[in-house]
Protein backbone atom coordinates (compact mmCIF):
# COMPACT_ATOMS: atom_id res chain seq x y z
CA UNK A 1 0.00 0.00 0.00
CA UNK A 2 1.52 3.36 -1.25
CA UNK A 3 0.96 6.88 1.00
CA UNK A 4 0.77 10.05 -1.35
CA UNK A 5 1.55 12.98 1.16
CA UNK A 6 0.88 16.30 0.12
CA UNK A 7 -1.64 17.69 -2.69
CA UNK A 8 -2.51 14.86 -5.22
CA UNK A 9 -2.81 17.78 -7.95
CA UNK A 10 0.85 19.42 -7.33
CA UNK A 11 2.99 19.32 -9.47
CA UNK A 12 5.96 17.56 -7.98
CA UNK A 13 4.37 14.15 -6.39
CA UNK A 14 6.32 11.92 -4.20
CA UNK A 15 5.14 8.27 -3.31
CA UNK A 16 6.51 6.96 0.08
CA UNK A 17 6.57 2.82 0.30
CA UNK A 18 6.86 2.20 3.88
CA UNK A 19 8.63 -1.21 3.24
CA UNK A 20 11.77 1.36 1.26
CA UNK A 21 11.55 3.26 4.68
CA UNK A 22 12.51 0.52 6.60
CA UNK A 23 15.08 -1.43 4.12
CA UNK A 24 16.71 1.92 3.46
CA UNK A 25 16.54 2.82 7.25
CA UNK A 26 18.15 -0.57 8.32
CA UNK A 27 21.05 -0.37 6.05
CA UNK A 28 22.35 3.20 7.23
CA UNK A 29 21.37 1.82 10.93
CA UNK A 30 23.54 -1.80 10.32
CA UNK A 31 26.36 0.04 12.40
CA UNK A 32 24.75 1.12 15.16
CA UNK A 33 22.92 -2.11 15.71
CA UNK A 34 26.25 -4.01 15.14
CA UNK A 35 27.76 -1.85 18.17
CA UNK A 36 25.01 -1.91 20.03
CA UNK A 37 25.08 -5.46 20.26
CA UNK A 38 27.96 -5.33 21.23
CA UNK A 39 27.46 -3.15 24.12
CA UNK A 40 25.48 -6.01 25.78
CA UNK A 41 28.52 -7.81 26.28
CA UNK A 42 32.58 -6.69 27.18
CA UNK A 43 33.86 -9.53 24.94
CA UNK A 44 31.26 -8.87 22.27
CA UNK A 45 32.17 -5.44 22.04
CA UNK A 46 36.54 -6.03 21.61
CA UNK A 47 35.32 -8.27 19.13
CA UNK A 48 32.74 -6.55 16.87
CA UNK A 49 34.97 -3.77 17.36
CA UNK A 50 38.21 -5.01 15.67
CA UNK A 51 39.51 -7.20 13.00
CA UNK A 52 37.97 -10.29 14.41
CA UNK A 53 34.65 -9.14 13.17
CA UNK A 54 34.96 -11.21 9.93
CA UNK A 55 32.68 -11.56 6.79
CA UNK A 56 33.17 -15.19 5.12
CA UNK A 57 31.85 -15.87 1.31
CA UNK A 58 30.01 -18.80 2.05
CA UNK A 59 30.68 -22.41 2.16
CA UNK A 60 29.07 -25.45 3.70
CA UNK A 61 31.15 -23.96 7.62
CA UNK A 62 33.56 -21.86 8.93
CA UNK A 63 37.30 -23.08 9.23
CA UNK A 64 39.91 -21.89 12.04
CA UNK A 65 43.14 -23.02 11.15
CA UNK A 66 45.20 -24.23 14.33
CA UNK A 67 48.93 -24.52 14.76
CA UNK A 68 49.63 -27.04 17.46
CA UNK A 69 53.23 -27.69 16.38
CA UNK A 70 56.59 -26.25 15.58
CA UNK A 71 58.90 -27.74 12.71
CA UNK A 72 62.12 -28.47 14.78
CA UNK A 73 65.60 -26.70 14.07
CA UNK A 74 69.00 -28.22 14.84
CA UNK A 75 72.36 -26.69 14.60
CA UNK A 76 74.45 -28.33 11.58
CA UNK A 77 78.26 -27.89 10.81
CA UNK A 78 80.24 -28.31 7.05
CA UNK A 79 78.74 -31.36 5.15
CA UNK A 80 76.41 -32.56 8.08
CA UNK A 81 72.94 -33.74 6.21
CA UNK A 82 70.27 -31.49 7.23
CA UNK A 83 66.97 -32.69 8.13
CA UNK A 84 63.90 -33.60 5.96
CA UNK A 85 61.26 -34.75 8.20
CA UNK A 86 58.03 -33.53 7.38
CA UNK A 87 56.26 -32.14 10.15
CA UNK A 88 52.51 -31.95 10.80
CA UNK A 89 51.08 -29.60 13.14
CA UNK A 90 48.33 -28.07 11.64
CA UNK A 91 44.73 -28.45 11.44
CA UNK A 92 41.68 -27.08 11.51
CA UNK A 93 38.84 -26.55 13.89
CA UNK A 94 35.39 -26.43 11.90
CA UNK A 95 32.59 -24.65 13.06
CA UNK A 96 29.01 -24.69 11.68
CA UNK A 97 27.17 -21.59 10.30
CA UNK A 98 24.07 -20.53 12.82
CA UNK A 99 21.62 -18.28 11.72
CA UNK A 100 19.28 -15.73 14.01
CA UNK A 101 16.23 -13.71 12.29
CA UNK A 102 14.03 -11.18 14.81
CA UNK A 103 10.65 -10.14 12.67
CA UNK A 104 9.59 -6.54 12.11
CA UNK A 105 5.96 -6.43 11.91
CA UNK A 106 3.55 -3.60 11.72
CA UNK A 107 -0.59 -3.91 10.97
CA UNK A 108 -1.69 -0.88 8.06
CA UNK A 109 -4.13 0.60 10.67
CA UNK A 110 -1.22 1.26 12.81
CA UNK A 111 0.42 3.11 9.38
CA UNK A 112 -2.81 5.16 8.91
CA UNK A 113 -2.87 6.16 12.27
CA UNK A 114 0.80 7.40 11.98
CA UNK A 115 0.22 9.22 8.40
CA UNK A 116 2.11 12.40 8.77
CA UNK A 117 5.65 12.09 7.34
CA UNK A 118 7.11 13.33 10.74
CA UNK A 119 4.92 10.39 12.80
CA UNK A 120 5.71 7.76 10.57
CA UNK A 121 9.45 8.51 10.45
CA UNK A 122 8.67 7.93 14.50
CA UNK A 123 6.81 4.92 13.42
CA UNK A 124 9.83 3.15 12.16
CA UNK A 125 12.29 4.28 14.46
CA UNK A 126 10.11 2.50 17.30
CA UNK A 127 9.56 -0.33 15.01
CA UNK A 128 13.36 -0.61 14.81
CA UNK A 129 14.48 0.18 18.04
CA UNK A 130 12.00 -2.86 18.90
CA UNK A 131 13.67 -5.39 16.77
CA UNK A 132 17.15 -4.16 18.13
CA UNK A 133 16.47 -4.24 21.64
CA UNK A 134 15.33 -8.21 20.86
CA UNK A 135 18.41 -8.90 18.95
CA UNK A 136 20.95 -7.33 21.56
CA UNK A 137 19.02 -9.56 24.58
CA UNK A 138 18.78 -12.57 22.25
CA UNK A 139 22.84 -12.67 21.61
CA UNK A 140 24.02 -11.88 25.43
CA UNK A 141 21.76 -14.70 26.53
CA UNK A 142 22.54 -17.23 24.19
CA UNK A 143 26.25 -16.25 24.41
CA UNK A 144 26.36 -15.83 28.31
CA UNK A 145 23.96 -18.52 29.05
CA UNK A 146 23.89 -21.38 26.13
CA UNK A 147 21.04 -23.93 26.81
CA UNK A 148 21.09 -23.75 30.20
CA UNK A 149 17.78 -21.64 30.92
CA UNK A 150 15.68 -24.80 28.93
CA UNK A 151 17.34 -26.91 31.28
CA UNK A 152 20.81 -28.05 29.25
CA UNK A 153 23.98 -27.14 29.93
CA UNK A 154 26.07 -23.47 29.51
CA UNK A 155 27.99 -25.69 27.25
CA UNK A 156 25.12 -25.93 24.64
CA UNK A 157 24.19 -23.60 22.10
CA UNK A 158 20.72 -22.62 23.38
CA UNK A 159 18.31 -24.52 21.11
CA UNK A 160 14.86 -23.24 20.37
CA UNK A 161 11.99 -24.32 21.57
CA UNK A 162 10.27 -23.49 18.41
CA UNK A 163 11.69 -25.54 15.89
CA UNK A 164 14.59 -27.29 17.26
CA UNK A 165 17.99 -24.84 15.85
CA UNK A 166 20.85 -24.04 17.65
CA UNK A 167 22.15 -20.31 18.56
CA UNK A 168 26.28 -19.04 18.12
CA UNK A 169 28.37 -21.49 20.30
CA UNK A 170 27.88 -19.73 24.50
CA UNK A 171 31.05 -18.46 25.87
CA UNK A 172 30.61 -22.19 28.06
CA UNK A 173 31.87 -23.67 25.33
CA UNK A 174 34.87 -21.74 24.11
CA UNK A 175 35.80 -21.78 27.38
CA UNK A 176 34.68 -24.24 29.54
CA UNK A 177 34.84 -24.93 33.31
CA UNK A 178 36.44 -28.47 34.69
CA UNK A 179 35.23 -30.39 31.69
CA UNK A 180 37.22 -33.10 29.57
CA UNK A 181 34.60 -33.97 27.13
CA UNK A 182 33.52 -31.34 25.28
CA UNK A 183 34.40 -31.10 21.16
CA UNK A 184 34.84 -27.57 19.91
CA UNK A 185 35.41 -26.96 16.94
CA UNK A 186 35.12 -30.84 15.69
CA UNK A 187 38.57 -31.12 17.73
CA UNK A 188 37.76 -33.42 21.22
CA UNK A 189 39.48 -31.78 23.97
CA UNK A 190 40.47 -35.03 25.92
CA UNK A 191 42.27 -36.26 23.15
CA UNK A 192 44.50 -32.90 22.40
CA UNK A 193 45.63 -31.28 25.46
CA UNK A 194 46.62 -28.25 23.60
CA UNK A 195 43.03 -27.96 22.09
CA UNK A 196 41.81 -27.20 26.42
CA UNK A 197 41.71 -23.77 28.40
CA UNK A 198 42.62 -23.23 31.52
CA UNK A 199 40.56 -23.73 34.33
CA UNK A 200 40.54 -23.08 38.07
CA UNK A 201 39.13 -23.38 41.18
CA UNK A 202 38.98 -20.89 43.73
CA UNK A 203 39.93 -22.22 47.26
CA UNK A 204 40.50 -18.36 48.69
CA UNK A 205 39.46 -17.41 52.22
CA UNK A 206 41.20 -13.88 52.24
CA UNK A 207 41.37 -10.93 50.19
CA UNK A 208 45.13 -11.94 49.11
CA UNK A 209 44.30 -15.31 48.05
CA UNK A 210 41.73 -14.01 45.58
CA UNK A 211 44.41 -11.45 44.32
CA UNK A 212 46.70 -14.30 43.93
CA UNK A 213 44.41 -16.62 42.35
CA UNK A 214 42.83 -14.18 39.52
CA UNK A 215 46.85 -13.19 38.85
CA UNK A 216 47.62 -17.02 38.79
CA UNK A 217 44.94 -17.40 35.60
CA UNK A 218 46.00 -14.21 34.08
CA UNK A 219 49.83 -15.14 34.04
CA UNK A 220 48.83 -18.87 32.80
CA UNK A 221 46.82 -17.51 29.72
CA UNK A 222 49.49 -15.45 28.82
CA UNK A 223 51.78 -18.03 28.81
CA UNK A 224 53.20 -18.72 25.16
CA UNK A 225 52.47 -16.51 22.22
CA UNK A 226 50.05 -14.41 21.88
CA UNK A 227 50.10 -12.13 24.43
CA UNK A 228 47.97 -12.48 27.82
CA UNK A 229 44.05 -11.83 28.43
CA UNK A 230 42.43 -8.81 26.89
CA UNK A 231 39.12 -8.76 28.95
CA UNK A 232 38.34 -10.79 32.72
CA UNK A 233 34.35 -10.88 32.57
CA UNK A 234 33.24 -10.87 36.51
CA UNK A 235 29.29 -11.24 38.14
CA UNK A 236 28.66 -8.28 40.34
CA UNK A 237 29.94 -9.60 43.33
CA UNK A 238 33.29 -11.06 42.05
CA UNK A 239 34.00 -7.64 40.37
CA UNK A 240 33.37 -5.83 43.56
CA UNK A 241 35.26 -8.21 46.15
CA UNK A 242 38.05 -7.28 43.50
CA UNK A 243 37.97 -3.88 44.04
CA UNK A 244 37.87 -4.69 48.02
CA UNK A 245 40.78 -7.21 47.53
CA UNK A 246 42.62 -4.65 45.60
CA UNK A 247 42.19 -2.04 48.30
CA UNK A 248 42.66 -4.19 51.22
CA UNK A 249 46.19 -5.44 49.85
CA UNK A 250 47.71 -1.99 48.21
CA UNK A 251 45.56 0.55 50.01
CA UNK A 252 44.14 1.67 46.09
CA UNK A 253 41.61 1.44 44.09
CA UNK A 254 42.94 -0.13 40.65
CA UNK A 255 42.83 2.12 37.94
CA UNK A 256 40.13 3.00 36.34
CA UNK A 257 38.69 2.51 32.59
CA UNK A 258 38.55 5.20 30.44
CA UNK A 259 35.40 6.98 30.87
CA UNK A 260 33.98 5.95 26.89
CA UNK A 261 34.19 2.78 27.81
CA UNK A 262 30.72 1.63 27.52
CA UNK A 263 30.76 -0.93 30.38
CA UNK A 264 31.85 -0.95 34.28
CA UNK A 265 35.11 -1.78 34.76
CA UNK A 266 39.11 -1.35 36.14
CA UNK A 267 42.05 -2.09 34.63
CA UNK A 268 44.12 -5.59 35.66
CA UNK A 269 47.78 -5.52 34.65
CA UNK A 270 47.31 -5.86 30.54
CA UNK A 271 43.54 -6.58 30.45
CA UNK A 272 40.08 -4.53 31.99
CA UNK A 273 38.34 -6.52 34.59
CA UNK A 274 34.64 -6.16 33.66
CA UNK A 275 31.27 -6.38 35.81
CA UNK A 276 28.94 -8.37 33.81
CA UNK A 277 25.24 -9.57 35.03
CA UNK A 278 24.77 -12.25 32.69
CA UNK A 279 28.35 -13.81 33.98
CA UNK A 280 26.80 -17.59 35.27
CA UNK A 281 27.86 -19.58 38.36
CA UNK A 282 30.26 -22.32 36.30
CA UNK A 283 30.66 -24.34 39.01
CA UNK A 284 27.09 -25.28 39.97
CA UNK A 285 26.40 -24.81 36.22
CA UNK A 286 23.70 -22.25 36.52
CA UNK A 287 22.81 -19.09 34.95
CA UNK A 288 21.67 -15.76 36.68
CA UNK A 289 18.03 -15.62 37.49
CA UNK A 290 17.13 -12.46 34.99
CA UNK A 291 14.39 -10.10 35.77
CA UNK A 292 13.58 -7.50 32.84
CA UNK A 293 16.63 -8.56 31.61
CA UNK A 294 19.09 -8.24 34.16
CA UNK A 295 20.83 -10.99 35.87
CA UNK A 296 20.14 -11.03 40.00
CA UNK A 297 23.54 -11.28 41.74
CA UNK A 298 21.46 -13.19 44.70
CA UNK A 299 20.58 -16.14 42.30
CA UNK A 300 24.62 -17.17 42.45
CA UNK A 301 25.82 -19.31 45.24
CA UNK A 302 29.19 -19.12 44.09
CA UNK A 303 31.27 -16.04 41.82
CA UNK A 304 32.72 -16.37 38.53
CA UNK A 305 35.53 -15.13 36.31
CA UNK A 306 36.37 -15.69 32.64
CA UNK A 307 39.74 -14.42 31.48
CA UNK A 308 39.59 -13.93 27.35
CA UNK A 309 42.29 -13.42 25.11
CA UNK A 310 39.83 -12.04 21.89
CA UNK A 311 43.01 -12.26 19.86
CA UNK A 312 41.98 -15.75 19.50
CA UNK A 313 38.27 -15.39 19.68
CA UNK A 314 36.47 -14.14 15.85
CA UNK A 315 32.57 -13.53 15.06
CA UNK A 316 32.69 -14.85 11.44
CA UNK A 317 29.31 -13.62 9.72
CA UNK A 318 28.08 -14.15 6.25
CA UNK A 319 28.30 -12.04 3.56
CA UNK A 320 24.50 -10.61 2.20
CA UNK A 321 23.47 -11.99 6.57
CA UNK A 322 25.01 -8.94 8.65
CA UNK A 323 21.98 -7.93 10.28
CA UNK A 324 20.41 -7.40 6.24
CA UNK A 325 16.70 -7.67 5.70
CA UNK A 326 15.77 -11.15 3.72
CA UNK A 327 14.12 -10.49 0.32
CA UNK A 328 12.35 -12.57 -1.65
CA UNK A 329 12.32 -13.72 -5.24
CA UNK A 330 11.53 -9.94 -6.87
CA UNK A 331 13.79 -8.62 -4.08
CA UNK A 332 10.88 -7.73 -1.54
CA UNK A 333 11.61 -6.84 2.01
CA UNK A 334 8.14 -7.06 3.26
CA UNK A 335 5.87 -9.52 2.46
CA UNK A 336 1.61 -9.25 3.10
CA UNK A 337 0.02 -12.39 4.80
CA UNK A 338 -2.88 -13.73 2.57
CA UNK A 339 -5.46 -13.39 4.99
CA UNK A 340 -4.27 -10.44 6.70
CA UNK A 341 -4.28 -6.36 6.66
CA UNK A 342 -0.20 -6.51 7.91
CA UNK A 343 3.02 -6.29 6.75
CA UNK A 344 5.81 -8.92 7.71
CA UNK A 345 9.80 -8.52 7.05
CA UNK A 346 12.81 -10.14 8.67
CA UNK A 347 16.21 -9.12 9.98
CA UNK A 348 18.65 -11.54 9.65
CA UNK A 349 22.31 -12.60 11.05
CA UNK A 350 24.29 -15.58 9.81
CA UNK A 351 27.43 -16.31 11.72
CA UNK A 352 29.20 -17.85 14.78
CA UNK A 353 31.55 -17.59 17.52
CA UNK A 354 34.83 -19.23 17.03
CA UNK A 355 38.25 -20.02 18.56
CA UNK A 356 41.45 -20.90 17.23
CA UNK A 357 43.71 -21.33 20.53
CA UNK A 358 41.51 -22.45 23.63
CA UNK A 359 44.66 -22.42 25.81
CA UNK A 360 44.70 -18.93 25.95
CA UNK A 361 41.72 -17.96 27.66
CA UNK A 362 40.53 -19.45 31.15
CA UNK A 363 38.02 -19.70 33.72
CA UNK A 364 37.60 -19.36 37.28
CA UNK A 365 34.62 -20.73 39.15
CA UNK A 366 33.55 -21.43 43.48
CA UNK A 367 34.40 -17.86 44.07
CA UNK A 368 33.20 -17.18 47.48
CA UNK A 369 30.96 -14.39 48.02
CA UNK A 370 32.79 -13.37 51.04
CA UNK A 371 36.06 -12.95 52.13
CA UNK A 372 38.33 -12.47 54.66
CA UNK A 373 40.30 -9.48 55.40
Amino acid sequence: MAMVFGDVGAPSQITVYLDSLFSQSLSLYRKKLTDNIGAMNAILYEILHSDAYESGDGGTDIREPIMYQLAPADSYDGYDELSTLPVDGITQAVFEWRQKASPIVYAMSDVLKNSGQGRLINFVKSKIQQTELGLQESWAQDFMHGNQPNGGLLSDPRQSGVNGSLSINPISQIISYNTTTLSVGNIAENLYPWWKNQSFTSTATTYSNYIYEITNMYNTCSLGTGGPPTVLLADQVSYQNYIHAYFSQYKANPDALDFSYPFEGKKFMKAKIIMDDKVPDVFSGKAPVTIGGIGQPSSLTWGSIYAANTKFMKIRYMTGRDFEMLTDEQGKTFAKPINGDSRIGHLAWMGQVTTNNRRKHGVLGKIPRTFAS
